[in-house]
């Protein structure tokens, strides 16, 4: 983990940090972005959602004729899928 020191600026009403190019670049941080407060600490979090589009994705492999319920290797899913072993 990187650690780089940095200040605190006053900016009108509000208080602003510089961060430097290279601790973005390793963050893959990018636009908006949301801040998470706790005693001594701010985390700044990507606000993307890692699962932004996964429904829509899930959709389209369901309606596709790749995916066909029918198939003999997913023929016994149902049965599997509910047996209660974990």
């Amino acid at each position: 983990m990187a650690t780089y020191p940095a200040k605190l600026i006053k900016d009108g009403n509000s208080t602003a940090v510089r961060l430097p190019k290279t601790l973005l670049t390793l963050s893959g941080l990018k636009g908006n972005v949301r801040l998470k407060a706790e005693k001594g600490r701010i985390t700044i979090i990507d606000s993307r959602d890692p699962r932004a589009g996964w429904e829509s994705q899930i959709k389209a492999i369901k309606d596709s004729a790749v995916y066909c319920l029918d198939d003999t290797e997913l023929q016994d899913w149902d049965v599997t899928a509910s047996d209660g072993i974990k």
